[in-house]
């Protein structure tokens, strides 16, 4: 096996540019040949094409609606819509539309679209002939919406500049007319629609007036207004009776004091206020008067003189008359009181009889309001219908169409097609580019003495060549990733834990920014090179020689990933270890930390140590264990096998190439590949910051240089 290097240098480009070129100018005649010949068949076709002249209309879709009244329309606009206004190209471009206007203006007798050509024998029926025209008339039609705009313009390809102007304002006007149409159509059958119903909601109301007042008169309920109906009946009773009871009251009053008063002729005056009365009156003038004039003799005349005996007789009668008068006034007060009593009486019958009627009728009630909701709601029905159907009677003329002429088709001066100026520099850009690909499919013009191999030939021989000799490209052994050079404020004089202290103090004290950020750049390396699975993840630090520099490394790893919020055990083995009992927190680091003891000193331990911390660090992240150097006695390569990461420490005057070459003889290609390597080395004094230099590159294990070949044989 004998490696070599190819010197890529020495084969052929894949693109020459220069071979390009002479094989174009050897083969210049061909490629202007290929433009000349474009050129004659692009002036051929400018003599034989017919110019086509194309005329443009715009329409405004107006989505504004004109309310000449405040009536609703039958058919509402189209509207703000973006799709309803790109609709309205696709009604114009229509085959109803665009055959109207095809009919309209004689479209079927012109020649223009009527002769039928070379091919006129395929077509076996007028209405194939038809239809054949019109797909000619279609082609020629275009509508197209401007942007985003209500605009629409309607274009139109013809031979003759007027005839395109014509018939793109008639695709136009029959466009609107159409617009109108629909409204006016949608009007009359609207009208004819409310007509048909009116008639039967006309026939409901009826019914159902007819059913309410066969109810009423079934049931006794009269019309409110007259007064009749039995509520109203109940407050008129309850209104006489209470007057009733009001005069039957005074009557009452009356009679006891017609009975108080008696028929003495001192007390009539009273009976008089009672009850006004002439006989009474008169009585009592006569008496007064008789007594006055009996008085009168008796001052003059003894008790027996006989005109005192007759002027007390004639008293005695008046007397008598009056207590008759009195007797007879009692006993009218008596009959009215005894009659007002009555009347009471019957008017409570008559509210009791009443009110027993009522409740009796509350059902028929019930329904009779029922009766008349439905009753009222098809008159409203019927309203609402009578005053739509006036209102799109009277709007028969007076909605506006939505589509506004904004620009009429013109007759264009200059044709659309063919256009010189275009065709004649396009055509000579084509026959260049068909003239240059002819000539490299021809390739150079070959010379007979001339029997050297071209540079392409000889790149594809030289392939051919190593393919044949089995030369195959081979990968460089596996290296251990360099994470490069930290600088560190520890000594190797000092003393572990001083010097862990140190580290730890310069992590958090102020100015170290430099330091902390290569810190965080180094935990980003460790975990990209990490394979991720359920935690804890197992990182092996170790070093060549000097176990001082691995000690520090891991101490460094982990307070950074303790700083960024993980959970970090530190295992250490033997005097690396500072001595404890199971898992404690290391007063110098801050990491909680478990010692693990060989029993013979010469890599044996107790137990499996792997199995043992695996099984104790279920709640951890990261497992940082501090193992022994590759080549001092205590260390074990059963390690390594549950390590995701081995991370192998150097001193400043260790090589990282010999150092590679060490770990070559130890490890596996399996291990090295997850395995790599960092300098620790002591801080520079008066440099401030630590700072980190990276002198070697990562290489991941699936880098190879294509520039090595093996030669195998």
């Amino acid at each position: 096996m004998k490696p070599f290097n190819i010197d890529e240098r020495t084969l052929p480009p894949l693109f020459d540019l220069g071979a390009v070129w002479n094989i174009l100018w050897q083969r210049r005649m061909m490629v202007m040949a290929s433009v000349g010949a474009m050129l004659l068949l692009t002036l051929l076709y400018l003599a034989v094409t017919k110019p086509s002249y194309t005329a443009t209309a715009s329409i405004l879709i107006d989505p504004r609606d004109s309310h000449a009244t405040d009536f609703n329309s039958v058919l509402p606009g189209i509207g703000t819509d973006s799709a309803a206004i790109a609709s309205q190209v696709f009604v114009i471009d229509s085959r109803d539309l665009l055959m109207e206007v095809l009919e309209s203006e004689g479209i079927e007798s012109d020649p223009e679209f009527s002769n039928p050509g070379l091919l006129s024998f395929l077509w076996a029926s007028g209405a194939v002939e038809k239809d054949s025209i019109f797909k000619r008339f279609e082609r020629r039609v275009s509508v197209e919406r401007a942007g985003l705009t209500y605009v629409i313009n309607v274009s139109f390809m013809s031979e003759f500049s007027d005839k395109a102007a014509r018939i793109a304002n008639a695709i136009v006007d029959r466009y609107r007319a159409s617009l109108s149409g629909e409204r006016e159509t949608a009007n009359s059958d609207v009208n004819s629609l409310l007509a048909d119903k009116i008639s039967g909601l006309q026939k409901n109301v009826s019914d159902a007036e007819r059913t309410v007042g066969d109810f009423k008169i079934e049931h006794q309920i009269l019309d409110p207004a007259a007064g009749g109906t039995l509520q109203s009946q109940i407050d008129q009773v309850t209104d006489q009776l209470i007057a009733a009871r009001g005069d039957a009251d005074r009557a009452k009053d009356k009679y006891d004091q017609a009975l108080a008063a008696g028929t003495v002729p001192a007390d009539l005056s009273k009976l008089s206020e009672i009850l006004s009365s002439s006989t009474t009156d008169k009585l009592r003038d006569d008496y007064n008067k008789r007594a006055a004039e009996l008085a009168n003799y008796e001052t003059v005349y003894q008790p027996r003189h006989p005109t005192i005996r007759r002027l007390r007789s004639e008293l005695g009668r008046t007397e008598e008359l009056m207590a008759a008068e009195a007797t007879r006034i009692t006993r009218e007060l008596n009959a009215k009181y005894d009659l007002a009593v009555q009347n009471v009486t019957t008017l409570q019958a008559k509210l009791d009889a009443l009110r027993q009627q009522s409740k009796s009728s509350d059902a028929a009630q019930v329904q009779l309001r029922r009766l008349e909701a439905r009753t009222q709601a098809a008159r409203s029905v019927l309203d609402d219908f009578l005053k739509r159907a006036e209102e799109t009677s009277q709007l028969q003329g007076l909605q506006r169409s939505e589509a506004r002429v904004i620009s009429m088709a013109a007759a264009p001066v200059q044709p659309t097609w063919p256009k010189p100026f275009l065709l004649l520099p396009v055509s000579a850009v084509l026959g260049l580019i068909a003239g240059c690909g002819l000539a490299l499919v021809n390739g150079p013009i070959r010379q007979p003495q001339d029997g050297s191999p071209s540079p392409i030939r000889g790149r594809r021989q030289t392939i051919e060549t190593l393919k044949d000799s089995g030369a195959a490209i081979s990968r460089p052994e596996p290296v251990p990733v360099n994470f490069g050079e930290y600088r560190l404020p520890a000594r190797a004089s000092s003393g572990a834990n001083s010097c862990v202290r140190a580290i730890r103090r310069r992590l958090f004290q102020a100015g170290s920014e430099t330091f902390s950020r290569d810190l965080l750049q180094l935990l980003r390396q460790i975990i990209l090179h990490l394979t991720e699975h359920p935690k804890p993840y197992v990182l092996l630090v170790s070093s060549i020689q000097n176990p001082f520099e691995a000690k520090l490394a891991a101490v460094m790893i982990g307070i950074g990933f303790q700083e960024t919020g993980q959970k970090v055990l530190m295992v250490e083995f033997d005097g690396l270890a500072q001595r404890g009992t199971g898992v404690f927190v290391n007063g110098a680091s801050g990491l909680q930390t478990i010692v693990y003891h060989t029993a013979t000193g010469k890599g044996a331990y107790d137990r499996s140590p792997v199995d043992d911390i695996l099984a104790d660090a279920g709640t951890f992240d990261f497992l940082l264990m501090i193992a022994p150097s590759i080549t001092g006695s205590g260390w074990d390569s059963a390690l390594l096998a549950n390590a995701d990461l081995s991370l192998f420490a150097l001193g400043p005057s260790e090589d990282v190439a010999e150092a590679t070459s060490l770990l070559r003889q130890h490890l596996d290609a399996d291990q090295i590949r997850r395995s790599a390597t960092l300098v620790i080395a002591p801080e520079v004094v008066g440099a401030g910051e630590s700072k980190m230099k990276r002198h070697i590159q990562p290489t991941g294990d699936d880098e190879w240089s294509p520039s090595v070949v093996e030669r195998h044989g």
